[in-house]
């Protein structure tokens, strides 16, 4: 059983389409500021956190792109199972550091280098010092260590991109990720689909349509202790998900 079932996805994306919500979707998106971005792919290192909506986009964009979907759920399978061994770029990052789902990317991948300098560095301070709570708590909990080079990999502020304008202070920023969340609430306020509300991350999203939470996470645990059967594992999981 998977936390987040198909037969929902599907009802919401048909929700969706007859209640416009992707054309409002991408109204917001059209509203965001725009700059000139060096295509460095640096900043594409992480599972970034989205919306039911925006999942929903993403997902209805790679209903009929066989040969991508499948790569892409290899590479989101990697990231997930691997998470605490080994730092991985964006399962949607490609070769030459362009992004395989762009038409579509997430608010957060839209928004990157539009903060200023300081409200960034100080949410990467928070962020790095979670990580190093978590990998204390793994570490009491399970008896492994994540990788220092997971817990320890920073972003780092870029430098490179140049605003049209000026760079975006939070409240901004958060007005373009509240109007996104009221789209959210119509799935559901409605109840199309059946979830637990919570932040989730673009592989998070993916691996809850493969996998049950729980079992997933046990998984990781289990393949993080033991190297050995790591590789065997996750091969196993991409023939019996990956269709």
């Amino acid at each position: 059983m998977t936390s987040i079932k198909k037969i929902d996805v599907l009802k919401s994306i048909d929700f969706a389409k007859k209640n416009k919500l992707f054309d409002r979707l991408n109204y917001i998106y059209s509203t965001l500021p725009i700059g000139e971005c060096t295509g460095c792919g640096k900043c594409c290192m992480e599972s970034v956190g989205i919306n039911l909506v925006e999942f929903l986009n993403i997902y209805k964009y790679l209903i009929d792109k066989d040969e991508l979907r499948k790569s892409s759920l290899d590479r989101i399978i990697d990231y997930y199972f691997l998470e605490y061994s080994e730092k991985r770029c964006c399962p949607f990052r490609d070769e030459n550091n362009r992004c395989l789902i762009y038409e579509v990317r997430p608010l957060n991948c839209r928004l990157f280098g539009h903060w200023k300098k300081d409200d960034y560095n100080k949410n990467l301070g928070n962020i790095n010092q979670k990580n190093r709570d978590y990998q204390k708590y793994i570490k009491s909990k399970y008896g492994f260590d994540i990788s220092n080079e997971v817990v320890n990999f920073k972003i780092k502020y870029c430098e490179d991109f140049i605003p049209q304008n000026d760079y975006l202070d939070k409240s901004t920023r958060l007005s373009f990720s509240d109007e996104i969340m009221t789209l959210d609430s119509r799935f559901f306020a409605n109840e199309i689909i059946d979830i637990e509300f919570r932040d989730r991350g673009i592989v998070e999203y993916f691996v809850e349509l493969l996998l049950n939470q729980n079992v997933a996470y046990n998984i990781k645990i289990k393949i993080s202790q033991n190297e050995r059967i790591r590789k065997r594992t996750i091969n196993r999981l991409k023939k019996i998900l990956i269709r």
